[in-house]
């Protein structure tokens, strides 16, 4: 989130982890957080619910994540919420009460141990992207709306590559998370309205792209 200058406002109980996540991080002021407790409505409200595009809940214990999810929910019911679930049997009830996606640590790390023996120059490049110092390398993405500049133009017009410093890696509509991305599309590809870009590139050139595109 900071290295990629996101707004963000962090929830937590103790001022020490607070003080910790400081230092650890270099955030030192610049860093918002509230001290409270994550499952009470009155903290989510005092950092910023009724604004927030998005919430990550990352607390131990499915049930504290789903009782954040479920007071969340009713509070925004157009916020984005990722949930982490240890046990991942309280995947589908915290998708239920109001998350829109879950994550199990130790699911992810299984998936990163399999990795790291399949496909190790593919780790390495990832792990080089995120930990880069001179360089915010990132995957991201753009949304297109029915009023953006990018909406009816081809791949090609767009000059993503020699424009902006980017490399295009899919396309997909908007709101259908589950579709099939369109990956790698040719030059003369019009870009729809209501439309998703998926890029690979600096976040400062990602920006200038964001801001042209309209999204």
């Amino acid at each position: 989130m900071q290295k990629t200058k996101t707004p963000h406002v962090v929830v937590e109980l103790s001022h020490h982890v607070v003080d910790r996540l400081r230092e650890n991080s270099g955030a030192s002021a610049e860093m918002l957080y509230v001290i409270g407790d994550a499952t009470d409505e009155r903290t989510l409200v005092e950092a910023g619910l009724d604004r927030a595009k998005g919430l990550i809940s990352t607390l131990p214990g499915d049930k504290d994540n789903l009782v954040i999810a479920v007071v969340a929910r009713q509070k925004s019911p157009a916020i984005r919420i990722v949930s982490r679930c240890t046990d991942l049997q309280y995947a589908e009830r915290l998708l239920k009460v109001g998350a829109n996606a879950t994550v199990s640590p130790n699911h992810i790390g299984g998936l990163r141990l399999a990795s790291e023996v399949l496909r190790p120059n593919v780790v390495s490049f990832l792990d080089l992207m995120l930990q880069e110092k001179s360089r915010t390398l990132r995957i991201e993405e753009i949304d297109l709306s029915a009023a953006s500049a990018w909406a009816g133009r081809s791949v090609s017009e767009l000059d993503l590559g020699s424009r902006y410093n980017l490399l295009l890696l899919a396309m997909k509509p908007t709101n259908d998370l589950s579709s099939s991305p369109t990956f790698n599309p040719p030059g003369n590809t019009r870009l729809p309205q209501d439309a998703v870009l998926i890029l690979l590139g600096d976040v400062e050139d990602l920006r200038r792209a964001r801001a042209d595109a309209g999204g």
